[in-house]
């Protein structure tokens, strides 16, 4: 199964027309308004690498209002993902949300993991490739909370260098 997360930055203001353009690409999964440094974060899923690499340059870099995109390609190891769809539904639904990019040595990267799934706030990670070696999605009751487990639980794991936090806002977006 081939991954990728896509970070969007669109036009102000233009965050409900690009996700419900999104919610049109076959590949796409998750399309959420995020608060910080990117407007949408999409999540592309499928069987075949190239119809990710074809939904991202003729799809989502073809919708208006989009000025500037950064891909995450996500490794073939396996990930960690610790929900069903149904827990998936309520957590978009009840909980506050972020995914955290994350950059360690690549030496440091199976040790990182493993204490990541040790936190039960951390509900999904991917091992990417390029320049973050892995994200993770976490769920908590508030945004303080969030900021909370990035800070004096994700961050204080032993090898990791640095961290960025996208956190997305709630009822603005699809999951399918």
């Amino acid at each position: 199964m081939a991954k990728a997360y896509v970070l969007i930055v669109n036009e102000s203001g233009t965050e409900d027309s690009v996700i419900s353009n999104l919610n049109h690409i076959p590949s796409v999964t998750t399309a959420f308004g995020t608060f910080g440094a990117y407007d949408i974060l999409t999540k592309l899923v499928s069987s075949d690498e190239e119809d990710i690499q074809h939904d991202i340059s003729n799809g989502i870099r073809k919708i208006s209002n989009i000025r500037s995109t950064l891909t995450l390609l996500v490794d073939k190891k396996p990930g960690i993902s610790k929900t069903n769809e149904i827990e998936q539904k309520v957590l978009d639904t009840h909980m506050a949300q972020a995914f955290v990019t994350i950059h360690c040595s690549k030496s440091d990267e199976p040790k990182v993991m493993k204490n990541l799934e040790g936190i039960t706030e951390v509900i999904e990670t991917d091992i990417l490739v390029g320049n973050y070696e892995a994200i993770c999605r976490i769920a908590a009751p508030t945004y303080n909370d969030i900021s909370e487990i990035v800070s004096k639980k994700i961050r204080k794991i032993p090898g990791i260098k640095s961290t960025i936090t996208i956190n997305v806002v709630n009822n603005q977006g699809f999951s399918r």
